[in-house]
């Protein structure tokens, strides 16, 4: 899971530490613009006006609008990956309140890239395979481990783990359609919290050995 990470270095130069804010503002405006107006239906014009910036300038710093857009996916993923990287396989119940709720900040934070990459994966195959298959395939192995673990303690009924796993990251993307059709606001933290302790809430007792306390 490599994605581009913006390198603060002392070996920059201030010629190309000015190019990379500069790249970065467009990639931002950009994803307002893809998000709003959809991929297909957005020009370099568009990308520009929302730069600030005259069209040709644009291709100083992008090849074309394919280009920023990937380079919008490849900041989306920096904070996801951070969090993958970094995160204990969950065995508690609290563990995957955090994991669920660290999910969701992360969602809310990054919503117009979440918006500009959710109308291309159903038709572009490479932005399907190389930025969302592999982050879920890692993301369904770590909840697979969970519910076997628990499976395995008498926690939860016997059940397939291969089965369920789906079924919960169903759940989570039902949390979040709403707000990424913009029918409802993005959730505070407090709110994110509590969805986060309901769901996993939902998973435990839905789960749970008839009788266990």
């Amino acid at each position: 899971m490599e994605s581009k990470r913006r390198d603060h270095s002392p070996r920059q130069s201030r010629r190309e530490r000015r190019i990379e804010r500069r790249r970065h503002e467009i990639v931002t405006a950009a994803a307002q613009v893809f998000a709003e107006k959809g991929y297909a239906h957005t020009t370099t014009k568009d990308l520009a006006e929302a730069a600030d910036m005259a069209e040709g300038t644009l291709y100083n710093y992008f090849e074309g609008k394919r280009e920023i857009l990937l380079a919008i996916l490849g900041e989306m993923c920096v904070p996801i990956d951070t969090l993958l990287q970094n995160a204990r396989p969950p065995r508690t119940r609290d563990d995957l309140v955090r994991v669920v709720e660290n999910g969701l900040d992360i969602f809310v934070s990054q919503l117009d890239f979440t918006r500009a990459l959710l109308t291309e994966i159903w038709v572009d195959d490479v932005i399907l395979e190389d930025f969302v298959i592999g982050r879920l395939q890692y993301i369904g192995q770590a909840i697979k481990g969970f519910v076997a673990r628990r499976v395995n303690a008498g926690d939860f009924r016997p059940i397939d783990p291969e089965a369920v796993t789906p079924m919960i990251l169903g759940a989570f993307v039902a949390l979040i359609a709403p707000v990424l059709r913009g029918k409802q606001p993005p959730p505070t933290p407090e709110e994110r919290h509590q969805l986060a302790q309901t769901a996993v809430d939902l998973l435990f007792d839905g789960l749970r050995v008839r009788g266990n306390q």
